[in-house]
């Protein structure tokens, strides 16, 4: 004898079984964030064409560069890499004719918005005459220094020139511990070590928001609609079973 409630009450516990199965199996959605080196950047300057800041930078440099000069956008680069090798972004520096003439050391500062992050990665493209870092590291975030950044690329003391024919990179794949809800800020070590200095970068930041565990829903319907035509498969074959 059969009970129908009963049978579909096990059916609907049944395909609640699985549809938790199949959420707990979804990744994680990722966002990202590109900042880009304009004339948004702003910097604090060290007043020197050739050598790093002389000591290590403090919360009250931080805020400086935070709320400092607008970096010039520079029009003439016939030293550089061209501007479009980064897509969005623009060489940068400490007057409008640093390209070509004379541009000083500087730490530039780009502000951004994030929620709450579980995890997140930075990748960075860029050119700069002449050093990332030099004295001191090159790269912070939120005034915290991220590893293997001084005296990117070339090393310490080395006004390489690889650093500004060619674009180069950098990536930290652990940053969500330096990262805030709100506003966060990524500055850079611009060192000039002799006549013309400048910046230009893209850098990118990937991160999953806390809590985040769907993916959006246009990206849902077909596997539900799959796993839905697998259960009624089983489920009339079990019917078919117990008619037998």
């Amino acid at each position: 004898m059969t009970f129908p409630a009963m049978n579909l009450k096990r059916r609907i516990s049944g395909l609640a079984v699985l549809f938790a199965a199949f959420f707990a199996m979804l990744p994680l959605h990722a966002a990202s964030i590109t900042l880009e080196s304009s004339a948004a950047v702003t910097y604090l300057s060290n007043g020197s064409s050739s050598t790093d800041f002389s000591a290590p930078f403090t919360a009250a440099n931080f805020a400086a560069a935070m709320t400092g000069t607008a970096a010039s956008v520079l029009t003439s680069t016939p030293f550089w890499f061209p501007a479009s090798d980064i897509p969005g972004a623009v060489w940068i520096g400490t007057n409008t004719s640093a390209g070509t003439g004379t541009g000083n050391t500087a730490l530039y500062a780009i502000s951004f918005t994030l929620p709450a992050v579980s995890a997140a990665s930075l990748t960075l493209d860029y050119g700069v005459d002449n050093d990332l870092g030099d004295l001191n590291a090159g790269l912070y975030l939120n005034g915290s220094a991220l590893p293997g950044s001084t005296g990117i690329p070339c090393g310490v003391g080395v006004a390489c020139s690889g650093a500004f024919t060619s674009v180069q990179t950098y990536s930290d794949s652990s940053i969500a511990p330096l990262l805030t809800t709100g506003t966060n800020t990524l500055f850079f070590d611009a060192v000039n070590l002799g006549a013309p200095g400048g910046l230009i970068f893209s850098a990118t930041i990937t991160y999953t928001p806390a809590g985040a565990a769907m993916p959006e829903p246009s990206n849902l319907i077909l596997p539900a609609a799959a796993l839905l035509m697998l259960f009624g498969l089983a489920m009339r074959r079990r019917s078919a079973a117990q008619a037998d």
